[in-house]
C-alpha cells in the first residue's frame, strides 16, 4: 500500500492525444505535446519534490513506470 504522504506525479494521455503531467500541488496540469516531452517534465517536477512518487502511463492508461524518488 502506497503511503499517503508522498506526492504523486502522474503522466497520463488525455482524450485529445496530448500528454498531461498531473502535479499534487495544483489544481491544473501541465499539458505536453508528446510523451517524451511529459516525461521530461514529470521527473524535472518530481526532483523539487522529493520524496515523490512518479508514475508514467502509456497511450493505453496502464502504468508502464512507477518509481519512488527518494529525499537523497
Amino acid at each position: 500500500m502506497r503511503d499517503m504522504s508522498i506526492p504523486t506525479v502522474r503522466v497520463d494521455r488525455n482524450s485529445h492525444g496530448s500528454w498531461i503531467v498531473a502535479l499534487p500541488d495544483q489544481a491544473r496540469s501541465l499539458i505536453c505535446a508528446s510523451l517524451d516531452d511529459a516525461r521530461r517534465v514529470a521527473y524535472t517536477q518530481a526532483s523539487t519534490r522529493r520524496p515523490c512518487e512518479l508514475v508514467i502511463c502509456d497511450a493505453y492508461h496502464r502504468v508502464a513506470r512507477r518509481e519512488l524518488l527518494s529525499a537523497g
